[in-house]
């Protein structure tokens, strides 16, 4: 598969008010065979492995990248590379230490060594990975205040299937702890693999081919520490249906990835064949309205509904219902629900009323800043639970949206309605499906107590009504 030219891709980023903007690296850092895990180290040096062929045998070494005339370009071999073994997967600590892999050709010989800065050959290895028969590989480090961390991936005893991402703590003297598995939040049944910490924004990104991703392998990422992280989310805006890895970040807006994506250069399938991507996010619009507003202190908000409604059993991705007929329709569906469990009746108190209720209040702020003047984006995503297939939950979110949309357009006897036509009110659509849903969220249509009446499928009923962007 051959490209050319550059092709560069713009995506709506959702998660906030930014875009994205993706871009191959030049054919002189990308090959027909494999590039990935481009560090960059300043504004003109970047480290990444390249895989070659020599005598039908694969070679991996790690390469140096300058930076001039506008582009990276490769510029040979680094002192971490090596005559007597494969090497790959480069992470630099804060010291200059770095860190990376070595194996021969046989990949369950991988192992993660070091090599101080001022060392021009040679490595060491790691205590806890020496006598270890276990597969480790792809390091990262993490500085902290009071601690520094190793991530790495392997396939170690103590997982939980596949290739997991665990982590060490390196103290003050340079030893490493016990390693520790970053936990279920972070780590599934399936792979998880090429980790990267972002200091700029706290979150742990990595790849994962684990079920509901839009293919292959995807990068998501997790706010937490150590072992406690929140539920990871998928970057949706980098993700193909095919495979994203090796994600890492220069600054807070720039950074670098790796992908199989249309565009990428290479010929035999065998191996294929990633190529190098920069990505750039654009700096985030801030609302900020003519006159004082109170909505952002109101969002997001989460309006929830009963299983498969607005709509049952269709595959339309419109309703002629708003959401306070669906919100009407669920609140009097409590006592069904406090019979399969006593606990859920607090949910519609104070969760499905107290949020119907606060919408209103965000209309009415909506209106306000509307008047003043202000052109505006809302934003609104819609969400399934997984109990269907992943097109008929994609098409229930998106019904879903459009009750919410209808309840707008009919609000104070269409209030909104000049302000839509102007375009000086823009509804952005963000229909997710299932896509989100928790791993243990039940499925099983035979089991309605736990796919319908449990509150973590309750929870998973939704949409979101995210930001409000001014636009200018």
């Amino acid at each position: 598969m051959m490209k050319s030219g550059i092709f560069i891709f713009l995506f709506p980023l959702v998660a906030m008010s930014q875009e994205i903007f993706i871009k191959r690296l030049p054919d002189n850092i990308n090959t027909k065979n494999t590039e990935i895990n481009f560090i960059q180290k300043n504004d003109s040096t970047a480290y990444f492995t390249a895989i070659t062929e020599l005598e039908g045998k694969l070679i991996s070494n790690i390469y140096t990248a300058k930076f001039a005339n506008g582009e990276w370009r490769r510029k040979g071999h680094t002192k971490y590379s090596s005559n007597s073994f494969n090497t790959a997967n480069i992470a630099l600590s804060e010291s200059e230490k770095g860190f990376f892999t070595i194996h021969s050709n046989e990949m369950r010989d991988c192992k993660i060594v070091y090599q101080k800065k001022n060392e021009q050959h040679g490595f060491h290895d790691i205590s806890i990975f020496s006598s270890d028969k276990s597969l480790n590989t792809q390091p990262f480090v993490s500085h902290e205040k009071s601690h520094t961390v190793l991530y790495f991936v392997s396939d170690r005893k103590g997982g939980l299937g596949g290739l997991d991402i665990w982590l060490t703590i390196i103290d003050k003297d340079g030893k490493f702890g016990i390693p520790i598995n970053a936990g279920n939040k972070i780590n599934s049944s399936a792979d998880e693999i090429t980790p990267f910490y972002n200091k700029h924004n706290k979150m742990l990104y990595f790849s994962s081919n684990r079920e509901h991703g839009s293919g292959g392998f995807d990068i998501y990422k997790s706010e937490g520490i150590l072992n406690l992280w929140d539920k990871p989310v998928n970057v949706i805006e980098i993700n193909t249906t095919e495979d994203e890895l090796y994600i890492t970040f220069y600054d807070e807006n720039n950074g670098y990835f790796a992908s199989n994506r249309q565009g990428a250069n290479f010929e035999r399938p065998e191996y294929c064949c990633n190529d190098i991507f920069s990505f750039k996010y654009s700096p985030p619009f801030r609302y900020t309205s003519k006159k004082s507003s109170k909505i952002h202190k109101l969002l997001p908000l989460d309006l929830y509904f009963h299983n498969d409604e607005p709509d049952s059993r269709t595959m339309n991705i419109k309703t002629n219902k708003t959401y306070k007929e669906a919100y009407i329709s669920y609140f009097m569906m409590k006592t069904n629900y406090e019979k399969e469990n006593s606990e859920l009746g607090a949910f519609f108190e104070d969760v499905l009323k107290k949020n119907f209720n606060a919408l209103n209040k965000v209309l009415e702020t909506l209106l306000f800043d509307l008047s003043n003047g202000n052109n505006i984006e809302l934003q609104i995503r819609g969400y399934a639970s997984p109990l269907h297939n992943l097109e008929y939950n994609q098409n229930l979110s998106q019904r879903r949206i459009s009750s919410v949309i209808n309840y707008i357009e009919q609000f104070k006897n269409a209030a909104f309605k000049d302000h839509i036509l102007s375009g000086s009110l823009i509804i952005k659509e963000l229909p997710f499906g299932e896509s989100n849903a928790s791993e243990k969220t039940s499925d099983d249509a035979n089991d309605k107590k736990k796919s319908i009446y449990s509150i973590e499928a309750m929870l998973e009923r939704k949409i979101k009504i995210v930001d409000v962007i001014l636009k200018e």
